[in-house]
């Protein structure tokens, strides 16, 4: 086993592993970004929590994820799910395959954040949508914790690990302007918790929803 499988693992061993989603969560807010369609696939899935409650707009619910003890309740609750580690193999789906997916809190984890985006970019259908969020390092504490303590903010929770292992920090404005390179446009962009007022510096998290126009 890996030491990423190994990280996962341990972070789903704890994890509450009810369905209750917090209202203006990211999942909660990408389930209202989502529209309707046939075939919705939820990268790093965990546990699958948004797939359970997007069985209403979508047909099929698919997921991907590197944890086993994840996958094991996802599939549970519904999700056709296969173990993937995107950081050396691809979306096991073929080209054009999804009217929509969805990537939360995903991209800081990888290591090459373009090849993921790529990937996503050939399984995605022509006029698909994507929802993506990221934990925002841009939020006003964080910048005052590094200008005024001279700490590098964290964006995780887990106390456990460093930063919950994320290997990037993005504000929106970096991924949209990765996006863009794969013919991604920007439709809508939402704070987590209801903090939309100046989102950038006001909230902990960016839920952006994109248009596939490849």
């Amino acid at each position: 086993m890996k030491i990423e499988e190994r990280f996962y693992d341990k972070f789903w061993e704890k994890e509450y592993q009810g369905v209750i989603i917090e209202k203006e969560s990211r999942i909660d807010v990408a389930l209202k970004m989502l529209e309707n369609g046939d075939k919705l696939l939820d990268v790093g899935c965990g546990n699958g929590n948004l797939g359970y409650f997007a069985k209403n707009n979508y047909s099929k619910i698919y997921g991907i994820d590197l944890s086993d003890i994840a996958l094991k309740t996802a599939r549970k609750r519904g999700l056709i799910a296969k173990k993937i580690n995107v950081n050396d193999e691809k979306i096991p789906f073929s080209n054009n395959f999804f009217d929509a997916v969805v990537c939360l809190d995903v991209i800081e984890h990888v290591f090459e954040p373009r090849t993921l985006v790529e990937e996503i970019s050939r399984v995605i259908k022509k006029d698909g949508i994507l929802i993506i969020s990221i934990p925002n390092i841009r939020y006003w504490k964080h910048i005052l914790k590094l200008v005024f303590q001279g700490k590098f903010p964290k964006t995780a929770d887990d106390s456990e690990h460093w930063d919950g292992g994320h290997l990037h920090y993005f504000t929106s404005y970096d991924i949209e302007k990765l996006l863009k390179k794969y013919s991604f446009k920007i439709q809508r962009k939402k704070g987590v918790y209801g903090r939309n007022f100046f989102k950038e510096f006001s909230s902990t998290g960016i839920v952006m929803k994109f248009k596939c126009l490849k």
